[in-house]
């Protein structure tokens, strides 16, 4: 079972995040847990969607997170909308390496580039998704010290 589904830090009466589980708690979790356990390990597979940029994002990212057991076949269409923000944001930033970070408006004022502009929404949306899909260091720390100080289970929304 991974990690982030495993509810070993929730003892009968102890504090964990200002909580004293009972046994019923402690069971219903668990049991609850079970259901997201997978009989076998199901391969991520490429969304069709994907540009071939975006594609070679996907497989450095699976390949990297291998070994962090996080990311499952259900999270394969979020894992492709934050591959092909990776990629646009690339493009973007190739784009603002060849116009430049300023450009002329219909005014005759120099202005941020509308490349800049594309650049830091793609920059927003490839963190979000980082932290949602566990991709830096930041979103693993924080799931690691949550277990490590007993802290409120993270899952505990999806099961109420």
């Amino acid at each position: 079972m991974a990690d982030i589904l495993k509810f070993d830090h929730m003892q009968i009466g102890a504090k964990g995040g200002g909580k004293h589980w009972t046994e019923k708690e402690v069971k219903a979790r668990e049991e609850a847990a079970r259901k997201f356990e997978r009989k076998s390990k199901k391969k991520l597979k490429v969304p069709a969607w994907l540009t071939d940029e975006a594609r070679k994002v996907w497989r450095k990212t699976v390949k990297d997170m291998e070994e962090f057991d996080v990311l499952d076949k259900v999270d394969e269409d979020v894992l492709g909308t934050y591959c092909d923000a990776v990629a646009r944001y690339q493009e973007a930033n190739y784009l603002i390496e060849l116009h430049g970070y300023t450009e002329v408006n219909a005014q005759g004022n120099k202005v941020v580039s509308a490349h800049v502009k594309l650049a830091q929404s793609y920059a927003r949306i490839v963190l979000s998704y980082s932290n949602k899909l566990g991709l830096n260091a930041d979103a693993r720390a924080r799931l690691a010290k949550k277990i490590a100080d007993g802290e409120e289970d993270p899952n505990g929304d999806l099961f109420d």
